[in-house]
């Protein structure tokens, strides 16, 4: 394999490539006891660990957290679809050979989890390398982005919208660079259907990558440039929405087709998490949330090591503050 197809042009990429890999290899090499429950998140990884086990042919691949049967033995599901199914298939395949074993099933999946961070983080590196034009200094602005203490305490949270959503963007980002360095745009709509069969959070990155390149296509008259980003966005639009409708369908399916479209609780949730229905317990206001948003950009932005030697960024408060909102989250679906 040619390392300059995935670096680019003009780069010599061992040596920080294998300053990364050493870097990357901690985050396996550290972490505690991966076969048992003892984080703060753990209740998500529960969750999410257990719409993974119920996922097969049988139940139609529905997303759910337990199935009773009712006094006529018909089937009761508690669904949750809020997300393409493949994050948690992988997860079904990743624990699919300890099915006896739950220890050993959390810790695959926490493996899982640490796999899809690392590829991540090198999706970035390799992303940056393109656009920098200089590995070393790629390498640097990775290994900063990604030392946070945040990034690498949920690095093990078992959830497909924590690090499987996050090697989503990273895949697309580095889509976005190879098409602006070389101009190949099928592997963009490509890696762009596949984020998007992992998580939702991609579209945060593709919209203003839409809007900035129609913006920067349409006064210069660069068509070719504006056909490009419309049918990005199109495809896009249209294949996610055609994976939620997947979704919807399967949760009519589970709930006897007797539910309105309004009624289907990942509905429900789209509706609480866009602030049309209120969350018990979460504060709706705008202000509120971007407070707390602008207080956790900041945390993010120093290294664990930084943050950990200066004092005053209290992990506890972080987590306690964060694992609040979560518990609230989950508590609505």
């Amino acid at each position: 394999m040619n390392p300059t197809r995935w670096i680019g042009r003009g780069t010599s990429p061992t040596a920080p490539l294998a300053v990364l890999f050493a870097a990357l290899a901690t985050v396996f090499l550290s972490g505690g006891d991966r076969g048992h429950f003892y984080e703060n998140y753990d209740f998500v990884s529960a969750n999410n660990m257990a719409v993974a086990a119920n996922l097969s042919p049988a139940h139609g691949f529905l997303g759910f957290f337990r199935m009773t049967l009712d006094e006529d033995g018909a089937q009761i599901y508690r669904p949750y679809n809020r997300f393409p199914v493949l994050g948690y298939a992988l997860m079904k395949i990743a624990t699919l050979p300890f099915s006896n074993d739950v220890a050993a099933r959390l810790a695959a999946a926490r493996t899982l989890m640490l796999i899809f961070f690392a590829a991540a983080v090198t999706l970035a590196y390799l992303a940056l390398c393109r656009l920098a034009g200089n590995c070393w200094v790629a390498l640097a602005a990775t290994l900063l982005a990604f030392s946070a203490y945040a990034t690498l305490y949920y690095s093990r949270m078992i959830a497909v919208e924590g690090v499987v959503g996050l090697f989503g963007m990273m895949l697309v980002f580095h889509g976005m660079a190879v098409f602006a360095a070389d101009g190949r745009f099928g592997q963009l709509l490509a890696k762009t259907c596949v984020a998007l069969l992992l998580d939702w959070h991609v579209y945060a990155l593709l919209l203003p990558f839409v809007l900035l390149g129609l913006a920067a296509a349409f006064p210069s008259r660069d068509w070719q440039g504006a056909r490009r980003h419309l049918t990005l966005g199109a495809v896009a639009l249209a294949f996610g929405a055609t994976v939620l409708a997947a979704n919807f369908a399967r949760e009519y399916w589970a709930l006897g087709g007797e539910a309105t479209l309004a009624e289907l609780p990942s509905v429900q949730s789209m509706l609480k998490r866009s602030g049309v229905l209120p969350i018990e317990g979460v504060s709706g206001e705008w202000l509120g949330v971007a407070e707390r948003q602008w207080e956790r950009i900041g945390r993010a932005l120093l290294p664990h090591a930084v943050s950990y030697l200066i004092g005053g960024i209290s992990s506890r408060v972080y987590d306690n503050s964060l694992v609040k909102a979560l518990e609230a989250r989950h508590a609505a679906r």
